[in-house]
């Protein structure tokens, strides 16, 4: 169950990021603009390419949330940010064991110093166990300087390492790692079966 969580998140992760018009730097995403991605496989020739477009604002819980979608037909994301904090709705309701409601992550902070973190806690349920907390950590790996991908060099990079655990019953684990540059957002995310790089993109 544990792996199958992950991997919601890790589909998350590589396939949508936030939007909030013009008070975002790591999310320069106005209405009408586009990113195209490739997804290549670590141990196979598999590569898979999708585009997501901003199509504009939702209310969720009196919050104002951007909305993206991608042409994979993975449907609508939400996200939002503010203040150097970036948050995404995730709708984790088919995977077992965990709450159907929606999971709501701070997954970037960009005013928080190289080497420094911070922490988010979810409920699951294991079978046998019963009721426990899955932690996140995330850790700032790389904080203002350049990243090359596919040829481009984007400038300003914070890395994101993410890693997850439940105590005492899985130990900290490596589930990715996320490069977003400054007034472009996502360009790369790298897990240990896949590796996600920004082909192209167009801010409206």
């Amino acid at each position: 169950m544990v792996v199958v969580l992950l991997a919601a998140c890790k589909k998350e992760k590589s396939q949508e990021e936030p939007v909030v018009q013009n008070t975002c730097d790591y999310a320069p995403y106005t209405t009408g603009s586009s990113f195209a991605y490739q997804q290549v496989a670590v141990s196979s020739p598999d590569t898979f390419y999708y585009t997501l477009q901003v199509m504009g604002d939702s209310v969720v819980n009196g919050e104002q949330f951007r909305v993206l979608e991608d042409d994979a037909g993975s449907g609508m994301s939400l996200f939002r940010c503010g203040g150097g904090s970036y948050v995404q709705l995730a709708d984790i309701a088919a995977v077992s064991n965990v709450p159907s409601n929606v999971v709501k992550t701070e997954y970037l902070k960009e005013n928080v110093a190289l080497g420094g973190g911070w922490q988010e806690q979810f409920p699951i349920n294991l079978p046998i166990v019963g009721d426990v907390q899955l932690t996140v950590d995330y850790t700032i790996m790389q904080k203002g300087t350049s990243k090359t991908v596919l040829g481009t060099v984007f400038n300003n990079v914070i890395g994101v390492r993410m890693e997850v655990s439940v105590p005492p019953y899985l130990p900290p684990t490596e589930l990715s790692t996320n490069y977003y540059a400054k007034g472009v957002g996502l360009i790369q995310l790298d897990t240990d079966t896949d590796t996600t790089r920004l082909q192209s993109y167009a801010i409206r």
